[in-house]
Order: structure tokens, then C-alpha cells, then sequence
């Protein structure tokens, strides 16, 4: 019988990841319009400023957030109250400070660049990354609580408002990049008053300068760890805008953003569901580290099949998103999709440090590999261009996951499915080789082959006892949950 924390972690997955995929989706969603009516020099520019984005909108909550939701398991009401908006007021005052000189250093640094921008694209760039990680508080809160329902009511309006305003602003007002910035601040504004007004209606107690100075201690160390993500999916942007030019890099990033479907479908929505609910599973005993365990190998394995289908249409994908100028480089999604999948792995590696309040590993690991990463960065893509950057990222994220892992094995007894994941892939790898095979030799019936070859997968895997009654009990027990929401 499937554990009842594990049906509760598939369900909230699941919920999550239709939120994701409505505010990620939006990338994805405006690409036509991006293609169609931007140059490909301002996709370029966008390319660069949402390696800004994401950096800033990592580093600017210090790591409270994880503190946040680790200190909240143990507390009373009123502790919760005051951590609550502790951490929403520190994320205010670090996000003003942070904002404000990142804006003077982008605004020298784009000075001595040979890009042409608008004099106040760079403020409304700073303007939207602080108004989007401080309204992200709401959804954070929502994620302790596990409402789900809501965050994915929040997820749908804010993906309705962003993609209307955009195309408003490009096509009617005729902004044009300047409009994209637009969209996100408007929409951003709303929704800090509505954070701001849930936190100080719902948390009744005060700022606590000494909850504060603790949340802080437990996550400055996760920072290098935090920003770590997004210094990996942005350094091979950095490298391809240095060494080559700017029309590969809006080329690149167009394919590399349907190489995140990995990202949006699974590791996020992962990410979501675990991390907060991880501080209240605990690993105390072996039933608890048996939950690890299978999460781990649940989402090894959901990964896989992603993989899978991602490498039989891509193709596909592009073609229907994006015009010819892009086609050439179809083939980089598989692999982007396989980094994102193999650092995927860190949620579950981390736990152990985690719990056992070791942050302080995650600090070396962070350094070592962010040194790796941008040595492997520099010489393959200098060397080998696009091809050189998929095979850093990928390098990037299996170190990371391999000094996470033997960190974790110092202070934890989890016992981690390698063998399960081995074997899951090894089907994957020889399904891969036997279906591009026949499809390549039977033309005129390769999509029905590639289906084909992905029911395939999950047969072979019944058979091998990868999959047994249990997991399908599980997923019985999501389709009724979900099905009795949706009738509600």
C-alpha cells in the first residue's frame, strides 16, 4: 500500500504542476509573439536580461524562505505569526537595498557594452524582478499550507493577466520590448497589495529582530546553493553572448526554453510539493527515510519517461511554436530537458543537511561547482559554441548532485534507489536506439512508432516490477482526488 504522506505529495505535485505550467508557460505562450513582431537581437536581449532576472529574484529573499519553512514546523501560533512577517519584512527590505544597487551596477556595466537599450529598461527590469519576488511571498506561504487550490487560482489569473497585458502592449500600443516589462510590473504591483494585505490580516504577531537574525544565520549558507540553479541555466548564455553572437543566443534560448518543459512539469512542481512538506516528514525513523527514498526513485522515474518523449518530438514541438530561423538547433531540447532532470535530484540530496540544520555544506558544494561550471562554460562553449553549452550544463548539475549526495551520506541514513534508476534508464536508453531506429525506417508512421515506443516504457516496467500494484493504487488515488475537485 502506497504511504498516505506520498499520496498527499503526488496530489499537491500535481496541483503544482498545472501552477507552474500557467506561470511558466507564459515564456512559452509568448514565443510566437516574441518571433513574429521582436527581432531577433531584442529576443536576444531578453535572453540576457532573464539571466538578471532570475539571479535576482533568487538572492534577494537570503535564504529565509527555507528558514522560514523550517522553523514553522516546531512553532506555536504566535511564533508563526511573527516568523511569518519577520521574513516578509526582510525580503522587503533586502529586495529595496538589492534592487537598487544591481540597477546602478547593470546600468554601468550595459554602458561599457556594445548593446543599444532605452535609457529606463533597466529600471523597469529592476522594477519587475523586486515587485515579482515580493509578491512571490503569497505563493510561498500557500506552499507551507499546502492550499493548493489557491495557488493554482493565483497561478491562473496571474497567467491570464501577463499574457493579455503583453500582447496589448506589443500589439496595440506598439511598445515593443519595452512592453514586456510593462505587462510584468502591472501585474507584479497587484499582487505585492494582495501579499502584503494577506500577510498583515492573517499573521497578528510583530517583527522579531531575534526570529529575524536566526532566519537569516540558517539561510545566508543556502544562498550559493540557491543562486546555484540559476547560474547554471544562465553562465552558457553568458559564454554564447561572449564568444559568439547575439543572433545564436536568441537561437539557443528559444530551444533551450522547451528544454525547461523538465522544469516545468516535474522539477518545480517537485520542488514546490517537497520542500516545505520535507521539514514535516522529517527522516527520524526508517518508515520516514522510506518516503525519501520513494519520492526519490517516483520522480527518477517520471523523469525519465519525460525524457523519453521529449527526445521522439522535438521536433515537433519547435515547429509549432517557432518560425524556420530556429529549426536548425531542435535537437538541443532533449538534452537541456536531461540537465534539468539529473539536478533535479538536489531537492532530495539536500534533505539530510537540511533537517539536521547543516546548511554549512551547502556552502563549499555551491562554490566548488559554480568554479566547475564556469570553467567548463568558458572552454566548451569557446570551443564547441551550442554543443559545448549543453555538455557544461549537463557536467554542472551531475557534479553537483554527486557532492550532494556524498554530503548527505555523512549525515544521513537514507538509502537512495540508485539500482532503480539504473535500471529505468538503462530501458529507456535501449527503447531510444530500437524506436529512432524504426522510425527512421518507417517514415511515414514515426509518430505512431514513437507513441509506440512510449507505452512501451511503462509496460517493460511493470514487467521488470518497477512499477508494481502500489504505485498504481497511488495514481487511482490521485485521479479520484483530483477528479473530486474538479466536481466541486
Amino acid at each position: 500500500m502506497i504511504r498516505p504522506q506520498i499520496k498527499i505529495f503526488g496530489y499537491s505535485t500535481i496541483i503544482y504542476g498545472l501552477a507552474n505550467l500557467l506561470t511558466k508557460i507564459v515564456s512559452v505562450a509568448l514565443i510566437p509573439l516574441y518571433t513574429n513582431y521582436l527581432s531577433v537581437y531584442d529576443v536576444g536581449i531578453i535572453a540576457l536580461f532573464e539571466m538578471i532576472e532570475v539571479f535576482l529574484v533568487t538572492f534577494i529573499p537570503l535564504g529565509t524562505i527555507t528558514s522560514m519553512w523550517r522553523y514553522l514546523s516546531n512553532a506555536d501560533e504566535y511564533e508563526r505569526n511573527s516568523i511569518i512577517k519577520s521574513t516578509f519584512l526582510i525580503i522587503l527590505a533586502s529586495g529595496c537595498v538589492f534592487t537598487i544597487l544591481f540597477n546602478y551596477l547593470t546600468e554601468y556595466l550595459i554602458e561599457y557594452s556594445t548593446l543599444s537599450l532605452s535609457d529606463n529598461l533597466i529600471l523597469y527590469l529592476m522594477l519587475s524582478c523586486f515587485l515579482r519576488v515580493t509578491s512571490n511571498f503569497l505563493y510561498w506561504l500557500l506552499q507551507y499550507k499546502n492550499s493548493v487550490i489557491e495557488y493554482l487560482l493565483f497561478s491562473l489569473v496571474q497567467f491570464i493577466s501577463i499574457i493579455s497585458l503583453t500582447m496589448y502592449f506589443i500589439l496595440v500600443k506598439d511598445y515593443g520590448l519595452e512592453g514586456v516589462y510593462f505587462a510584468k510590473i502591472f501585474v507584479f504591483s497587484i499582487y505585492l497589495i494582495i501579499t502584503t494585505i494577506y500577510v498583515f490580516k492573517n499573521s497578528k504577531g510583530s517583527f522579531s529582530l531575534s526570529i529575524g537574525k536566526k532566519m537569516i544565520r540558517y539561510g545566508i549558507p543556502i544562498v550559493p546553493l540557491a543562486l546555484l540553479a540559476p547560474l547554471l541555466n544562465t553562465v552558457d548564455r553568458f559564454f554564447l553572448n561572449v564568444f559568439h553572437s547575439l543572433e545564436d543566443l536568441g537561437k539557443y534560448s528559444i530551444s533551450y526554453k522547451f528544454g525547461m518543459l523538465m522544469n516545468m512539469f516535474l522539477v518545480v512542481p517537485i520542488q514546490r510539493s517537497w520542500g516545505p512538506q520535507m521539514f514535516k516528514v522529517g527522516d527520524n525513523s526508517r518508515s520516514t527515510r522510506i518516503i525519501h527514498q520513494d519520492l526519490t526513485f517516483y520522480y527518477a522515474y517520471c523523469g525519465i519517461l519525460i525524457l523519453i518523449g521529449l527526445s521522439f518530438f522535438s521536433d515537433s514541438i519547435l515547429y509549432l511554436f517557432a518560425t524556420k530561423d530556429y529549426y536548425t538547433i531542435s535537437w538541443i531540447i532533449p538534452w537541456v530537458a536531461l540537465a534539468y532532470f539529473i539536478g533535479g535530484f538536489r531537492i532530495f540530496l539536500q534533505a539530510g543537511a537540511s533537517l539536521q540544520d547543516r546548511t554549512d555544506l551547502f556552502f563549499s558544494t555551491a562554490l566548488i561547482t559554480m568554479f566547475t561550471s564556469f570553467f567548463l562554460n568558458w572552454f566548451l562553449i569557446k570551443y564547441y559554441a551550442i554543443p559545448g553549452a549543453i555538455a557544461a550544463t549537463i557536467l554542472s548539475y551531475f557534479i553537483l548532485v554527486v557532492l550532494l549526495y556524498k554530503n548527505g551520506k555523512k549525515i544521513t541514513k537514507i538509502e537512495w534507489p540508485i539500482s532503480k534508476i539504473v535500471k529505468s534508464s538503462l530501458i529507456a536508453i535501449v527503447l531510444l536506439i530500437v524506436v529512432s531506429y524504426v522510425a527512421e525506417y518507417y517514415p511515414n508512421h514515426s509518430f505512431y512508432i514513437k507513441c509506440l515506443g512510449i507505452i512501451s516504457y511503462l509496460i517493460i516496467s511493470v514487467f521488470m516490477k518497477l512499477i508494481g500494484d502500489k504505485e498504481i493504487n497511488g495514481l487511482r488515488f490521485l485521479w479520484n482526488s483530483i477528479f473530486k475537485e474538479v466536481k466541486a
